[in-house]
């Protein structure tokens, strides 16, 4: 996947909807996996939204553009001044400590609504507890992670 070129196509969409000029930075990389990640620094808290709402759209956006230009499904994280990188540092420690609560009371904690991206991430840091089981459960956008423990 052309890095560069997908750096570029954020840029352009950056400009042409009025941010170019709040715009500092605009890194893209490309780690082990196929996901291009593209970080944005800068005054642009307006992109991010409640809970990240606009970065989605934004992100959304950016996948058809360049799917539209390059012909190809790219796979991209937008992420605007570390918004996304916090918010699952945030979720971590959320997450440790409905652990802690469950084991400690062992009855069921129900997260806040998230994501379906967020919604896995509990799931894989919830594995390495044998004593604890996760479900997802609701519809969206209120969908939610309950973690139990596991029954015995």
């Amino acid at each position: 996947m052309d890095t560069e070129a997908i750096k570029n196509i954020v840029i352009t969409l950056l400009e042409r909807m009025g941010f170019g000029a709040e715009i500092e930075e605009v890194a893209a990389y490309q780690g082990v996996t196929p996901r291009v990640c593209v970080r944005v620094r800068g005054d642009a808290c307006l992109l991010i939204g409640e809970r990240g709402a606009n970065l989605a759209a934004l992100e959304h956006i950016a996948r058809k553009t360049i799917h539209k230009q390059q012909g190809m499904d790219a796979r991209i994280t937008l992420d605007i001044n570390d918004y996304r990188l916090r918010r699952l540092e945030d979720l971590k420690q959320d997450v440790k400590t409905a652990a802690k609560q469950v084991r400690l009371y062992a009855a069921p904690v129900p997260l806040r609504p998230m994501t379906s991206f967020e919604r896995r991430i509990v799931h894989l840091l919830l594995d390495e507890y044998p004593d604890i089981t996760t479900e997802s459960s609701g519809e969206e956008p209120e969908r939610r992670v309950i973690i139990k423990p596991l029954a015995r």
